[in-house]
This record gives C-alpha cells, structure tokens and sequence, in this order.
C-alpha cells in the first residue's frame, strides 16, 4: 500500500481563471528554501523522507498544473513558488497576489501521494542535453520562483528521488536553467 501526505489545496480566483495551490510551511516539511544574495537558491531537505515529499509535490504539479506554495517562517528563509509556465504564465506580481488571497480562499485536503522509490533504468536511457534550459529560475530574498517546462518538472522529480536513495547529497541544475537564472542546488542535509 502506497503512502500519501495530507495538504492543503487552496482554489485562488486569479482574473477569470480558478487557480489550484497546494500550500506548505517550510518548518512543518522540514525543507528549507534560501536566496543566497540572488546567485544561488538553496533547497535544503532534511532526509530521504522529505526529499521523496519534493518529489511527490513536483510529479503532482507536472500532472495537475497546481502551483506548489512553500511558506517560509523566518526571515531568513525564502517564500518559494513551483509551476508549469506554459500552462501557467504568471507573472510575480500574479503570484503575490495568490500569497495574499490565501488566507481568504477556499481549501480542501488533498491526500497527496508519496513516491517512494528511484528506478534506476532510468539512467540507461537519460539524455543530459533534453533538459538543457528547462528550468527559469527567479529569487530574492522574499520570493522565490521555479517556472518549469514538463521535461524540467520530469527531471527534478527523478533528481530528487535519485538523491533520497543515494548517498550524493546535492544536485546542481545549472545545466538545465536559462543563462539568466541564478544556481538550483537541491540537497538532502542528512546524506550531504
């Protein structure tokens, strides 16, 4: 029997459009996002278990267009938005306008369901340069943003379920992001 995690699904009316949301605080996840003066963005885990939970949020934001939302607590950590931009051309101010709406819309749980495994075929047929610039990266101190294309979203939840299994400990996705997007560094502090 498969495991699943029990979110939070906030419906935003954005214009005409009904906008999905699954909406997270980082200290309740254990994973951390951090803007390190706008040249790198950090994505900090705490284990295998919350790796594989980014890696369930990924596949369900590539299979359903919902905008992943993680809350930051503290200051010194960094609000984070996840989604599909061509199914979802937002815009920063769209998105500061759904953070905050949030507290004013209707939610629903969601059982979420958890990936738990890597297949290691996929290696066999992983071709590097199909991911190349898959990724538009925007971050600040407040906000962070990960637009995504389907192959990007395809990539990060193979990452991200390779580094909960394995003892790499970090990926660096400076490869697969736009030439002016600042460094993705995704890790699991306990295996880094």
């Amino acid at each position: 029997m498969s495991k699943s995690y029990l979110v939070k699904r906030v419906t935003s009316k954005l214009s005409s459009k009904e906008v999905g949301a699954i909406v997270l605080k980082q200290n309740e996840i254990n994973i951390t996002v951090k803007d390190e003066l706008g040249h790198i963005l950090l994505v900090d885990t705490a284990d295998s278990e919350e790796m594989f939970l980014l890696a369930s949020l990924l596949q369900h934001s590539m299979t359903s267009n919902d905008v992943i939302f993680l809350e930051r607590e503290d200051s010194r950590y960094t609000d984070l938005f996840i989604f599909n931009g061509a199914s979802n051309p937002f815009s920063q101010k769209d998105l500061r306008k759904i953070k905050s709406t949030l507290g004013f819309s209707r939610f629903d749980m969601f059982k979420l369901p958890l990936l738990n495994t890597h297949d290691e075929k996929i290696w066999d047929t992983w071709e590097e340069w199909k991911y190349n610039e898959q990724l538009r990266i925007r971050s600040d101190k407040d906000i962070a943003i990960i637009n995504c294309s389907q192959l990007g979203f395809e990539m990060l939840v193979h990452c991200c379920c390779y580094l909960a299994t394995s003892y790499s400990g970090h990926s660096h996705f400076d490869w697969n992001s736009t030439k002016s997007s600042p460094e993705l560094i995704i890790r699991n502090i306990a295996r880094n």
